[in-house]
């Protein structure tokens, strides 16, 4: 493991044990965002995964991250931003601007401790 990455991740630890959340955020996105590969580190993913990834944070019962926690967490930002760009890719209408940033912020990544139950039947 890259040693920056695993203290860029305990100092946003002990932040968010201190309640520094955005000093902790910060320290997270540091910590992830290099490690990323195969996607375009275009201000448009930046901004998405930062988005995303402050989600995911705040609907957690605690604001902490493992690395292994936060590299999957950031596969599947980078997994939704490629069917992302596939979708825009591949529609006939032209989206940009404020379309575009509207499309990005409505989608909803399914993370896997969430417990989504939207769409089920409810005798489940």
């Amino acid at each position: 493991m890259d040693a920056l990455s695993i203290t860029y991740i305990r100092r946003g630890n002990l932040e968010a044990k201190a309640r520094k959340y955005r000093e902790a955020f910060e320290d997270y996105t540091a910590s992830l965002l290099p490690r990323l590969s195969g996607v375009e580190m275009t201000l448009e993913f930046v901004a998405f995964y930062r988005y995303q990834l402050l989600s995911y944070l705040k609907a957690k019962p605690v604001f902490t991250l493992s690395l292994p926690e936060g590299d999957m967490i950031s596969d599947l930002i980078a997994d939704a931003y490629k069917s992302f760009l596939d979708a825009v890719d591949s529609s006939p209408f032209n989206i940009t601007g404020e379309g575009r940033k509207n499309l990005l912020e409505s989608v909803k990544i399914v993370f896997p401790w969430h417990n989504d139950t939207e769409g089920l039947p409810e005798n489940i």
